[in-house]
């Protein structure tokens, strides 16, 4: 009973984890602080509810009390839903056009600690309850949930992940329901549940579609729902409203038609094409609105990369203008990512075009670094170009646009000799191996196609690449600090910049006061010192600092993940449960080989061991051996290292008293979780780069090193 109770609750929690970050991905605009920001918001309600149960748990009737809480929950998890659905309702913010982040962080903590707090409050007083029926006091229930959440994971990464939310929530609140046969007696009641169970797997089955659609309205008031699907566990919508089309991938805007900026798109999709005398094989990165445009040329092969299926099948469905052009027989389309794919092919390109965004998250800045541009210079055929744009020096905040700019070009400037910047309300920067064509071998080369287009003629042209725009564009970009800036894999300058840049637009003094923050972040190093050398109770705070560092590791590999295989969003709950897997063997091995030496030395032991796979992460950082595999080993031992600290704590924490009861413990433990996820995987190891923030982990684990090493004398 114990094993199915705690087992299932495991599932139940991790998909709840996954609904919260599914849905509120879209806020972020798919960046990935958000998996900082909901795994923190998490944690802190598991560290409040274990913090104050202690106080509420001598309860008579416990069955009733759990009853009474699950019934809770499900109002909770349906409230989330419709709250994070209507956000646009009770604000004044617009998700499409973006949200600022001290919004986006407010909404999500109102949607997460309710549910959080709750759950895990019902998983202390089941363990109460089950102790009580089978007579048992110790049961082992984090195992046990760390198996559920194995299993929930791993299933929902594998097979889930193209569900709706709608399915999602019922899904999680027919689990829940499946509790109740645990605690009711009665026969008739028990059947109920059964039939309940069985409504709402029917309701998910005839209704899912029309709950998806009629919830998410909300947010997208005044328009049609046209579609609503989901691919790798994000959000594809499209839009329609008086004949125009809008296609949103996790709140950001990919396509619109007819387009607000035909100018630009066109401008993009032609000037770089232009830069080469006879283009044959040309590879678009994204950027599906761009192909209409593209096709217009007499090239031999057009290869078009989009890691979201979902976006070529809506639009052809939806869309005829773009349904035609995909039946272009030179068009050959990759659902992959593009890194992957260009690192395993032996094909090289005339022109590679990456028609992606703003790089506000690590999905799109990864296209933008000198890690990337290493990549395609080998892909490019020898007087091949490469081209990419960023906000120009006609909107606002020149000084941000000047530090974003100068961080990519520098970045090319290290890996091709010849790099050009055309400035413009979005700059164009094109990079080749071969020297730059003349403005006037542009102008002849496009009257080819000048018929085809809206906007370019030479006249056009001219003003474009106007000579006395460009040299006032290099000077900011050279001037004084701006000429050591470089956006690289492991340190994402650009994503940095263009998130403050995005941000600047909702909330400009909350950007001022973060780029302070940024500036003197590494005083969050002597804040450490004074904290741990003024708090008393040195026990709990090895519990903080082993949850924080857990974290920590688990959200650097989160990000590396991004950066070097992809799809992180899908493969979360598969992290998470290989982390979960360690954890259990970390456990179990304790538990099961318990040698006769004193405790305080057998913890010592394991932090000089957590202080080296630490340097581990650093060492392979370093030297970038850095893929899906070496990813999933360092998550695995990273749990088997938790576990095996952890329940070694557990026990000095019971024989030294320091608190009136272990639930303090995970208190601690999750506290320091929410601590690494906030501070770390929002702000450190995106700011400082993923190999600094493991010197700063490492530094507090060194703290608590030199703490035990002056105790181990003293064994317990």
């Amino acid at each position: 009973m114990a094993f199915a109770i705690f087992t299932l609750y495991g599932i139940i929690l991790i998909f709840l984890q996954i609904f919260l970050l599914r849905e509120l991905i879209p806020i972020f605009h798919g960046n990935e602080f958000v998996l900082g920001i909901v795994i923190a918001h998490w944690l802190f309600a598991v560290g409040v509810s274990n913090y104050i149960y202690p106080y509420i748990k001598k309860s008579k009737n416990l069955a009733n009390i759990i009853i009474k809480l699950l019934f809770t929950l499900i109002v909770f998890i349906i409230f989330s839903f419709l709250f994070i659905r209507s956000i646009n309702l009770i604000s004044v913010t617009d998700i499409t056009q973006g949200v600022s982040l001290k919004t986006a962080f407010l909404y999500s903590f109102i949607a997460i600690f309710p549910i959080s707090f709750l759950a895990n409050l019902i998983l202390n007083f089941f363990k109460i309850y089950i102790s009580s029926i089978i007579y048992r006091k110790k049961i082992k229930r984090y195992i046990y949930e760390a198996l559920g959440f194995v299993i929930g994971g791993i299933i929902f990464s594998c097979y889930m992940s193209s569900l709706s939310t709608s399915t999602i929530v019922i899904i999680i609140i027919s689990l829940i329901c499946v509790n109740f046969l645990f605690l009711f007696h009665s026969k008739k009641i028990k059947v109920l549940f059964v039939l309940a169970i069985i409504g709402l797997i029917c309701l998910m089955w005839k209704f899912g579609n029309y709950i998806e659609k009629a919830s998410i309205l909300n947010n997208y008031s005044g328009t049609n729902i046209i579609d609503v699907s989901y691919f790798k566990n994000q959000q594809n919508i499209l839009t329609e409203k008086n004949g125009e089309f809008y296609f949103y991938a996790n709140g950001t805007n990919e396509f619109a038609l007819p387009s607000p900026k035909i100018f630009e798109e066109e401008d993009f999709a032609h000037l770089p094409i232009l830069h080469h005398e006879n283009p044959q094989n040309i590879l678009l990165i994204g950027g599906v609105k761009y192909l209409s445009s593209i096709v217009k040329y007499d090239f031999m092969e057009i290869h078009y990369i989009e890691s979201n299926k979902k976006i070529v099948d809506i639009m052809s469905k939806y869309i005829p203008k773009l349904k035609n052009v995909f039946k272009d027989k030179r068009l050959k389309i990759t659902n992959d990512d593009a890194r992957t794919f260009l690192l395993n092919s032996k094909q090289k390109y005339d022109v590679i075009l990456v028609g992606l965004d703003l790089p506000i998250n690590t999905e799109i800045n990864k296209f933008y670094t000198e890690d990337f541009f290493n990549i395609v210079v080998n892909k490019l055929t020898d007087d091949g170009f490469i081209a990419l744009k960023l906000p120009g020096s006609m909107v606002y905040s020149a000084s941000l646009m000047a530090e974003l700019n100068s961080s990519v070009y520098n970045s090319l400037k290290n890996v091709f000799e010849y790099v050009q910047i055309i400035p413009g309300k979005e700059n164009i920067l094109i990079a080749s191996k071969s020297h730059m064509p003349f403005r006037l071998d542009i102008k002849k080369r496009l009257k080819s196609i000048q018929d085809e287009t809206f906007v370019l003629s030479k006249y056009y042209v001219d003003e474009r690449m106007d000579t006395q725009k460009t040299e006032w564009l290099n000077s900011q970009i050279r001037d004084g600090k701006n000429l050591t800036l470089t956006n690289t894999d492991e340190n994402q300058k650009a994503m940095i910049f263009s998130i403050i840049y995005w941000q600047s637009t909702f909330s400009p003094y909350l950007m001022k006061f973060f780029r302070v923050i940024i500036e003197y972040s590494y005083l969050f190093i002597f804040i450490s010192i004074i904290l741990f050398f003024f708090i008393k109770f040195k026990y709990t705070v090895t519990a903080f600092v082993s949850g924080a560092s857990a974290m920590w590791l688990q959200m650097v590999c989160f990000w590396a993940f991004q950066i070097y295989v992809g799809q992180i969003y899908q493969w979360f709950s598969f992290l998470t449960s290989i982390f979960m897997i360690g954890l259990i063997i970390g456990a179990l091995y304790s538990k099961y080989n318990h040698k006769a030496v004193a405790l305080n030395k057998t913890f010592f032991s394991s932090e000089i061991l957590y202080l080296l796979w630490i340097i581990a992460y650093i060492i392979i950082v370093k030297y970038q051996i850095l893929n899906m595999y070496s990813l999933v080993v360092l998550s695995l031992g990273t749990g088997f290292i938790t576990g095996l600290e952890f329940a070694q704590l557990i026990k000095i924490f019971a024989i030294m008293k320091e608190g009136d009861s272990n639930t303090q413990i995970f208190s601690s433990d999750a506290f320091g979780g929410c601590f690494a996820s906030c501070i770390g995987g929002a702000f450190i190891i995106p700011v400082w780069g993923i190999e600094k923030s493991l010197i700063f982990i490492l530094f507090l684990k060194f703290l608590i090193f030199t703490w035990w090493q002056y105790h181990k004398k003293h064994g317990l």
